[in-house]
């Protein structure tokens, strides 16, 4: 009787669970929103929206208990895995992403492939995005990358990298500085082509043919100037002109 009796209240809900010495299971009923509870080494239960839902702790120290309070380490964390500290921030598993906690579930925030990729630093979440590729999820307006293979650099617009302008000088993209100084991502546009992206209006460059020079105009280069038949365009410091 008394065990048909533990049965019904494992099956009723979470809440009686540590009376009754079972465990409770995701979908189940439970009162205490975000309480969690390990359920392995590696797994624990959180209480969301009154439901008990699976909850995997990727961090070094996994799942542990101290007293009756359990916790679930996920200092590390891959994209769409249920999470419990709205806007927290960690990095992916394999260091290429920054994820935040948004809606209870882990969403990409940024792609940190520049060589620094994610880490944590004093208890903050670092994520090196000097390099990336159009399309990735970025998060500070006007932020700049280069793309992976160094012939263009983007820039963040809309929460999203879009490439800003193609780097067909022999500099091509390059990252420069240092932590103590700041990161600074160069272009070499001395070379471009007449429909090529841009983001510096009013910005002069030469053709690759060097017959003509080439103008930003509405985020395109347009043809400006062509060249006399004995001239060549050149880029010479902050001046463009055919000499």
């Amino acid at each position: 009787m008394t065990r048909s009796f533990l049965n019904l209240l494992c099956i009723a809900g979470a809440s009686v669970a540590l009376l009754g010495g079972c465990k409770p299971k995701a979908g189940a009923s439970c009162k205490i929103e975000t309480k969690e509870i390990c359920v392995d080494a590696k797994q624990a239960l959180v209480c969301h929206d009154g439901k008990w839902e699976d909850m995997i702790c990727r961090g070094a120290s996994g799942c542990a208990k101290t007293g009756s309070e359990s916790s679930c380490d996920q200092t590390v964390a891959e994209e769409k895995d249920v999470c419990n500290l709205a806007n927290d921030f960690v990095c992916s598993s394999d260091k290429k992403s920054m994820l935040e906690c948004t809606k209870n579930h882990w969403t990409a925030s940024q792609s940190c492939l520049g060589e620094r990729n994610c880490t944590m630093e004093q208890k903050k979440v670092i994520c090196d995005n000097s390099l990336a590729n159009p399309g990735d999820v970025c998060r500070e307006e006007d932020d700049y990358a280069c793309s992976p293979d160094k012939k263009s650099a983007l820039v963040c617009r809309a929460g999203k990298f879009t490439v800003a302008s193609n780097c067909k000088g022999k500099n091509a993209c390059r990252v420069t500085g240092d932590k103590a100084s700041g990161f600074k991502v160069e272009c070499d546009d001395s070379i471009a082509n007449i429909g090529d992206p841009c983001d510096k209006e009013s910005h002069f460059t030469c053709a690759p043919d060097e017959k003509q020079i080439v103008k930003c105009v509405g985020k395109k280069f347009i043809a400006d100037d062509k060249c006399k038949r004995n001239e060549k365009c050149a880029v010479k410091g902050e001046l463009v002109g055919c000499y």
